[in-house]
């Protein structure tokens, strides 16, 4: 069944086969990727009857759009309301992973400026991956079982934390996470958009490809390690309690689907506490003995 919302607006608790998990977390790996494409545009305004005011794309000759400034502006007045844009600070999100017949629910929270929470039921167990600063943790909670927690490091770990952002890229360049860096004329499926380039604040190159009509973002394109390109394209735009969700991120490299990620909730919440999403306290006891154990050998080798 199709969203009702497409085209809006113009360690305990380990699986009983290892296997299993493993491949699950390479498969979360890939998703992981995905999940920075869950920000939200701040572009209805709600009116006294509740009905959706349709802000419209500022008149702007398609020249001048190409214009960095110009085209900041013009995005701005089309997608982003002002008091929403300063005043949400979390976002909740539920729906489906899919991966050919393999339907997977999850739920995902984000808190600004840089938290998060990601939640997949696995049948016999649920996985839950936080992001809280520079910190990358995960949880394995089963029936009848201590949860298991862990840290995550490394790639893995990066791959995490590049999904904190909270609003979509050309909005996080006009907060001043990241840059524009050229804007230019292309085509997409037969039709004129706009290919803005962008630079996040980490250094990794987005190109952005984006609708002349609604000014909403269709798709990305991302150079992967292997050379390959990896696109994600944006569909069935809701309205989210006054925010813009794409709806239906679908996720290819070389024409070939990575991940999908089908949403069916989308709000904005208030009252959601920091604690939530700080590192366990198992975790934090280990990292200070295995800090305190380090120091030590390094005093009796000096």
């Amino acid at each position: 069944m199709g969203s009702p919302c497409t085209n809006t607006t113009h360690k305990h608790g380990t699986p009983t086969k290892p296997q299993q998990l493993v491949k699950l977390t390479v498969y979360l790996g890939s998703v992981a990727i995905s999940l920075g494409a869950i920000a939200t545009i701040a572009s209805f305004v709600r009116s006294e009857d509740e009905s959706t005011a349709v802000i419209e794309r500022p008149d702007a000759p398609l020249s001048e759009l190409t214009q960095i400034e110009t085209f900041t502006q013009a995005y701005l007045t089309a997608n982003c309301n002002p008091a929403l844009l300063e005043n949400t600070q979390t976002i909740r999100v539920s729906g489906h992973l899919v991966n050919g017949d393999n339907r997977q629910a999850f739920s995902l929270i984000k808190k600004r400026p840089d938290q998060m929470l990601f939640t997949i039921d696995h049948a016999s167990h649920e996985m839950t991956f936080g992001v809280s600063g520079d910190t990358v943790w995960r949880r394995i909670r089963a029936p009848q079982h201590d949860d298991r927690f862990a840290l995550i490091e490394g790639q893995e770990a990066e791959s995490w934390l590049g999904q904190r952002r909270f609003f979509d890229r050309t909005i996080s360049t006009s907060l001043g996470e990241g840059r524009i860096t050229a804007i230019e004329v292309t085509n997409w499926t037969g039709a004129d958009c706009l290919k803005v380039s962008t630079l996040s604040a980490d250094g990794a190159a987005v190109d952005i490809l984006v609708d002349l009509q609604t000014l909403y973002p269709i798709v990305e394109l991302e150079p992967t390690q292997d050379g390959t390109i990896k696109q994600t394209r944006f569909s069935d735009y809701c309205d989210a309690d006054g925010m813009l969700i794409a709806f239906d991120i679908v996720s290819l490299v070389e024409g070939e689907q990575q991940s999908r990620i089908i949403i069916d909730k989308a709000s904005i919440i208030s009252g959601v506490l920091s604690k939530l999403f700080d590192v366990p306290r198992s975790l934090i006891a280990n990292q200070s003995d295995s800090t305190c154990q380090a120091l030590a050998v390094k005093s009796k080798s000096g």
